[in-house]
């Protein structure tokens, strides 16, 4: 087995990828997934999960995360019945040692007493989702949120909790399947109240409660020797804030936004994007400059002394590495390092229209009623989103990189199943400048520094 990540048959195989049909499989109430799905009334096969979490067709890579799986030991070759056609289709189940599954332990994954009563349902219970169970989170920060001492996540769907005294205020839901979550969205309750709407849903929900007072834990029995090279953990879930001015802008039948300035009203229409290769975790790690280099710069001056004090044997070394291992630490100097989205995902995407990709005019990031940043752009949009915002570095998730790029790429990479870059063509170059500037004028709140 090789370690990851690697490439076999031309699909390129990573953690990520490995981590995801993981927890594809886990969702499945039988563990158990058909590989493809060839008929669109039939539940959804491990390709089309896979396709969503990822955000592009992924039909091709699914035979082959499979055929690792069960060589390394997690996974068994299964035959799927279609009831409706009374067929059997190839699948792939996940073993029992690397499920969840409802055990007798004396403590909950996130490390506290499972004390049975009714307020710890939503702990062992996401009230979002209903399937995943909720993890604490310790030194880590979620970017626009307060800074907390911890934060609960689903093992899931990815919904987040922050404490706030005795209550705790849902800030982030991933992929909402139920509109009403909407409503929930920054709702701060009580974890009474959040057992509560654990308990609502279907009847067979209701009936189940008696699982409340057992505990989830995930057991994994130590893998055999080839099968170590799979490292397994949950991956991070980009929590979905989106800076910027709440704002509606209305559509026309076509789709377009009218978007009205203090002089004159301008029509946006939106774009497609093509992601090329999956989300891009913990960047700025890959930094070649040394740590002495990196503090030279003018944007270190308040910081420089601390390292070079106290990291001293470090300043030679490279950057990332560096950088890698104050995170693994949990080291809150790693802060001092990188700007406020340094430690964000990232994803590497470009136009997927060729005839809008060489106009110019004005770029917008607009996405959940949302304005989040105006930009002019004098040369083509396939220079500003394919080769700018469509591209992050490791160098530009420093205090001296590009605090704007990375926001406006980690934005547009967490919600890339959502329309979020628009554009309004324009060719003289003054005329976009003023259009700019009056848009500015109108939404002041929105960040100026364009590229």
């Amino acid at each position: 087995m090789e370690r990851i990540p690697f490439t076999r048959d031309g699909i390129e195989i990573t953690e990520t990828l490995i981590d995801l049909t993981l927890e594809c499989l886990n969702a499945d109430a039988t563990r158990t997934l058909v590989l493809d799905t060839r008929r669109p009334e039939t539940r959804p096969g491990l390709a089309d999960c896979l396709s969503e979490r990822i955000g592009r067709d992924q039909s091709a890579a699914v035979p082959v995360v499979a055929d690792i799986l069960v060589t390394a030991g997690l996974a068994e070759p299964a035959e799927v019945l279609d009831t409706a056609t009374h067929t059997k289709s190839r699948g792939i189940r996940l073993l029992q040692a690397w499920t969840w599954h409802i055990g007798s332990g004396d403590f909950l994954p996130t490390g506290e007493k499972f004390s049975g009563e009714e307020t710890d349902v939503w702990l062992a219970r996401c009230p979002v989702c209903k399937t995943g169970i909720l993890s604490r989170i310790m030194g880590k920060r979620l970017f626009g949120i307060p800074l907390t001492d911890y934060y609960l996540d689903c093992s899931h769907c990815g919904a987040k909790f922050i404490p706030e005294k005795a209550r705790f205020r849902l800030v982030s839901v991933a992929r909402i399947a139920d509109p009403r979550w909407r409503q929930y969205l920054n709702s701060c309750k009580t974890s009474d109240e959040w057992s509560a709407l654990v308990r609502e849903g279907t009847p067979a929900q209701q009936a189940s409660q008696k699982i409340a007072t057992s505990k989830y834990r995930m057991v994994a029995k130590k893998p055999e020797p080839e099968s170590q090279t799979l490292t397994l953990r949950r991956p991070v879930k980009p929590a979905l804030q989106v800076d910027g001015i709440p704002v509606h802008f209305p559509a026309l039948k076509d789709g377009a936004l009218i978007v009205t300035g203090t002089a004159k009203t301008l029509y946006f229409r939106g774009t497609k994007i093509r992601f090329l290769r999956g989300i891009r975790r913990d960047v700025f790690t890959h930094a070649e400059r040394t740590l002495k280099q990196a503090l030279e710069a003018p944007a270190f001056s308040e910081v420089k002394s601390i390292f070079t004090q106290e990291y001293a044997r470090y300043l030679p070394l490279r950057l990332g590495p560096v950088a890698e291992e104050l995170k693994k630490k949990n080291d809150p100097r790693l802060r001092l390092l990188l700007h406020q989205y340094g430690d964000a995902d990232f994803g590497s995407f470009a136009l997927n229209d060729e005839e809008q990709a060489h106009q110019k005019g004005i770029l917008i990031i607009y996405t959940q009623d949302k304005l989040c940043h105006i930009a002019a752009c004098h040369t083509t949009f396939a220079d500003l989103v394919d080769r700018y915002f469509g591209n992050i570095t490791p160098d530009l998730c420093y205090r001296d990189g590009d605090e704007t790029r990375c926001r406006i790429n980690n934005l547009v990479t967490i919600l890339h199943d959502t329309p979020s870059i628009w554009f309004h063509e324009i060719e003289d170059d003054a005329a976009i400048d003023a259009a700019v500037a009056d848009l500015q004028k109108r939404y002041q709140k929105v960040a100026k520094n364009t590229p």
